[in-house]
């Protein structure tokens, strides 16, 4: 198994320009991306939800034209969870709105392989991104973990970036307010 959590602060200190941003703008964000992640995920070619359950949604969701199939779980104003378990792959992605020692907002993703190619070390899919394996010399090991690592990091920048353009009632990436 690999996991690999990357958290970034909601209102970076260092950028004062930007809209600040509180817990239920990031909250509405995630169910945006829960439905259409397409904005939020580099590299994700659709995004169809499939049914809706009592707690969260099943979606499909494409990239380099691999279908995938996600179960979402929401814990409001807390998580959103996208699981995967298929003959391909096994994989939980958790998206958590918490705070730092400081009590200032901050957004963190944890990505858990256990069954696919990320998990046995042979390739590095981006855990939003499924699907683009691309090999790593020497074939896994340290090397994919610090890859996803840097992969995660910018998604939930993108993320983050995604959120704040809606609150500022800008664009959602897809030329929708």
């Amino acid at each position: 198994m690999i996991r690999v959590d990357v958290t970034l602060p909601v209102n970076d200190p260092a950028a004062p320009d930007q809209p600040a941003l509180d817990r239920d703008q990031v909250w509405a964000g995630l169910l945006r991306k829960a439905e259409n992640a397409v904005p939020f995920v580099p590299g994700m070619e659709a995004c169809t939800v499939l049914e809706r359950t009592s707690d969260g949604l099943v979606r499909e969701v494409v990239v380099k034209g691999e279908a995938i199939r996600e179960d979402v779980t929401f814990t409001p104003k807390e998580r959103v969870s996208f699981s995967r378990t298929d003959d391909r792959a096994a994989w939980v992605i958790h998206n958590v709105i918490g705070e730092d020692a400081s009590g200032a907002l901050t957004l963190t993703f944890t990505g858990e392989m256990t069954a696919g190619p990320m998990a046995d070390g042979a390739a590095d899919p981006d855990p939003e991104r499924r699907g683009e394996a691309r090999p790593l010399g020497g074939g896994g090991g340290r090397a994919t973990e610090e890859q996803l690592r840097s992969n995660m990091r910018r998604t939930v920048s993108n993320t983050l970036d995604v959120i704040r353009r809606t609150a500022a009632g800008g664009a959602d990436g897809e030329g929708r307010i």
